[in-house]
């Protein structure tokens, strides 16, 4: 295991210890564990040592970053000895360090436990990590308040008007298709399949790889959904009519979020809006059980912004010492800024679409 001697981030001497997750001993994650139920807005199924694990039997280049013995934890993978990512990119949507109260840990002292010039982040919640921000966007959130009773009277209140129109589309569906059934698998399916096939689908159309079929990417997919614990299950949700799947989600759970990831539905249905109905469901669902809150991550979605009674602001930027991958990074942001203030509209995207690309195929491999 290699170990760097301390450092002063600010007048805090930090111990740096970085391991492959399968190094992760049974105190280590009883202590990451620990730190979740401290900070709920770190309790995220993609921060978990879970899946740190799932991602490490997939990457060799997986690494979790010790910091002081457990007094915090942060998980990535080493692309190059320039640039490592968060764990799980570019499939993850929360990146960071986790513990149960903000670190103070070097930005240059954490690259050098890792062994590279930069670490890029993408989503990292408030003080989870010594980020230069370039932006920030916000994940969408419904929170059941662990009551679905709760949740459904929240949403009334907010917005009325989407409640009927939902309402009255399930009416029409039940009345004209047929009587909706709604399901959770425990463990990958046909109907798991199908919505993989779905959203590969729709990757093509709309001229984007296909991240679901990367070989590392398959595997990940195929653990989540067959691990079931209380600290980290995937499940795959569905709505069906005689026996014909029409919309599907598969989402993680950690101990009191339940995250959506993939969705998707049969087009033939879109006039009854069915991954609404689904998703609406869910949320009912997770509230019977105790769930805190339902994340459907960022992306501003009309459906999210519904559903949604709340968001939570992540922000992406790079970690990075005086490492020429560093400056050359953060560089790009400033050029990137730059252009994102331009009147027109289409221009001013453009930077920003080109390294989400860029930073997609990185990661992918």
């Amino acid at each position: 295991m290699p170990r760097l001697p301390r450092e002063i981030a600010g007048q805090v001497k930090v111990r740096l210890e970085t391991i492959h997750p399968k190094e992760l001993g049974a105190a280590e994650r009883d202590m990451w564990r620990a730190h979740q139920r401290a900070r709920p807005e770190l309790a995220s199924p993609y921060l978990t040592p879970e899946w740190a694990l799932l991602i490490g039997e997939a990457r060799d280049d997986a690494r979790v970053c010790m910091i002081d013995g457990g007094e915090g934890f942060f998980a990535a993978q080493k692309l190059s000895p320039f640039t490592a990512m968060g764990m799980g990119a570019p499939i993850a949507d929360y990146q960071g360090i986790v513990a149960s109260e903000p670190l103070d840990v070097n930005a240059a002292a954490l690259c050098r436990s890792l062994g590279v010039g930069r670490i890029d982040l993408s989503h990292v919640p408030a003080g989870a990590a010594p980020i230069v921000a370039a932006g920030e966007e916000g994940s969408w959130i419904a929170e059941t308040h662990s009551s679905r009773e709760l949740y459904e009277a929240a949403l009334k209140q907010r917005r009325g008007e989407f409640v009927r129109q939902t309402d009255k589309k399930a009416r029409k569906l039940a009345r004209e298709k047929g009587d909706p059934v709604y399901r959770v698998h425990t463990a990958p399916s046909a109907q798991f399949e199908t919505l993989l096939a779905w959203k590969n689908a729709q990757l093509d159309r709309s001229g984007q790889p296909r991240i679901w079929s990367a070989p590392w990417v398959a595997q990940v997919l195929e653990r989540c959904a067959e691990t079931q614990t209380p600290e980290f299950a995937g499940l795959t949700f569905t709505l069906e009519i005689d026996d014909q799947l029409v919309a599907g989600a598969f989402c993680l759970k950690s101990a009191r979020v339940l995250h959506f990831w993939i969705v998707a539905h049969d087009n033939a249905f879109d006039t009854y809006s069915p991954g609404v109905q689904l998703a609406r469901w869910i949320i009912g669902w997770a509230g019977d059980r105790g769930i805190a809150e339902v994340d459907f991550g960022p992306g501003d979605y009309q459906y999210k912004r519904q559903l949604s009674t709340a968001q939570r602001m992540l922000g992406y930027g790079v970690v990075s010492g005086a490492s020429f991958s560093g400056i050359m990074r953060r560089s790009t942001y400033a050029v990137r800024a730059r252009l994102e203030r331009m009147p027109n509209a289409r221009v001013a995207a453009l930077p920003g679409k080109a390294m989400r690309r860029l930073d997609l195929m990185r990661a992918l491999g």
